[in-house]
């Protein structure tokens, strides 16, 4: 069946880092549980760790979060962490920086800066005050900028109050990147985060934490202060299930004049295994190549054509910038990973596969984990972070045996 191209309407399938799709599918019981956490609170500190590969979805939720904790009267923040937030310095000044613009966007600028004014002679007491809430603890006791931190998100708490808000929640992406170094002298920039925020709860003010990452988020957290396993409700975004795969898929096609043949969307969905990404990803180059072709239908035949088209996009926008950011020994390891049996990548495997040394290996591994690229499941024994990797890694090697 032909269309005329000028009536079709955009392509609903958005595959694009941290955008919500048209349809968004398989999430209610976790919006369900976070709308009961916003209702607990401040009894019960709204804290949530968000967890799951990438391409899951886990972006989209922690706006969908947003977005619900707003509907609620809460005032809230959101940032996308990079490894250059790593450091006690930079976490003190971004998070600083977030709290510090709730504040003036709440038109309370004024009282903030009047309230941080008297708490400046205080630091050197054993606690301070601003408005309505108090927190009391050791200055001798707390890790370096955790004062000044706890000071500043108050100040945001505060403000959310005189603007007739619940609390103040931050919504933080990206949290994996975080993570203690082991000596007492060295970067704390997690402990100072979970500390600031930790204390100010214990005074019963409602400012809620919610940290969104990668598997190993768990760990960082567990690691960098043990109380946080009792500290946040954990949540693990993964896959959807049929049902909600085959809505995320057919459902932006609704009211468009096109139509996916049910052996197209058993094919698509035995592909993509649940994975939100993969099926915004085959949903927009099927949606093209029909424009192209001039037809209003998802068949099998148009998908075996683009294909190709669909690995090449896949590889290039998903894949390689997160292998061509670790460097050239990494790479090789990878390279070598390809070779290997998967799930898991066994590390003994791994090292038969590679020239380098053991303990080359387990260096190199280590530093793949805090890239975010791999996690660890138990000793010896470690998983990639994106869904089909294993896959890539063999298209990827297969190309440079070409070459």
């Amino acid at each position: 069946m032909l269309l005329v191209m000028s009536q079709r309407p955009r392509n609903p399938y958005r595959p694009g880092v941290g955008q919500r799709p048209a349809v968004l599918a398989g999430r209610d019981t976790e919006l369900r549980r976070f709308d009961a956490t916003l209702r607990a609170a401040p009894e019960i500190p709204a804290n949530v760790r968000v967890e799951g590969l990438r391409g899951v979805g886990k972006s989209v939720l922690l706006a969908e979060f947003q977005e619900r904790a707003r509907q609620s009267d809460w005032a809230t923040s959101l940032l996308e962490f990079e490894p250059r937030h790593n450091t006690d310095t930079a976490i003190l000044a971004v998070v600083g920086s977030l709290a510090d613009t709730a504040v003036r966007d709440m038109s309370v600028a004024a009282r903030a800066r009047h309230a941080l004014g008297r708490v400046a002679g205080a630091l050197r007491a054993v606690g301070f005050e601003i408005g309505e809430v108090t927190a009391r603890f050791d200055p001798t006791l707390a890790l370096p900028g955790q004062v000044e931190l706890a000071v500043r998100l108050l100040a945001a708490v505060n403000a959310a109050l005189a603007a007739g808000k619940h609390g103040y929640i931050l919504l933080l992406d990206e949290a994996q990147v975080l993570h203690d170094e082991t000596e007492r002298d060295g970067e704390h920039p997690l402990s100072l985060l979970i500390a600031a925020v930790a204390a100010i709860q214990k005074t019963g003010a409602p400012i809620g934490l919610v940290l969104c990452g990668l598997p190993s988020l768990a760990t960082n957290l567990l690691r960098a202060r043990t109380y946080t396993e009792r500290m946040f409700r954990g949540e693990r975004v993964e896959s959807l299930d049929r049902a909600g795969a085959e809505y995320a898929f057919v459902g932006p096609l609704a009211g468009m004049g096109i139509a996916a043949t049910p052996a197209l969307v058993d094919q698509v969905l035995n592909t993509v295994e649940g994975y939100p990404y993969f099926i915004q990803l085959w949903g927009a180059e099927l949606w093209e190549a029909a424009r192209d072709a001039g037809t209003t239908e998802f068949t099998v035949e148009l998908l075996t054509a683009i294909g190709p088209e669909i690995y090449r996009r896949l590889d290039i926008d998903f894949y390689d910038p997160r292998v061509e950011a670790l460097r050239p020994a990494e790479q090789d390891l990878l390279l070598s990973a390809a070779t290997c049996p998967y799930p898991p990548l066994v590390v003994a495997d791994l090292q038969g596969a590679t020239d380098k040394s053991a303990a080359n290996v387990n260096v190199l591994l280590g530093r793949m984990a805090n890239a975010g690229v791999i996690y660890r499941l138990r000793k010896g024994q470690y998983a990639y972070t994106a869904p089909g990797f294993a896959d890539y890694l063999r298209r990827r090697a297969e190309r440079v045996r070409r070459t």
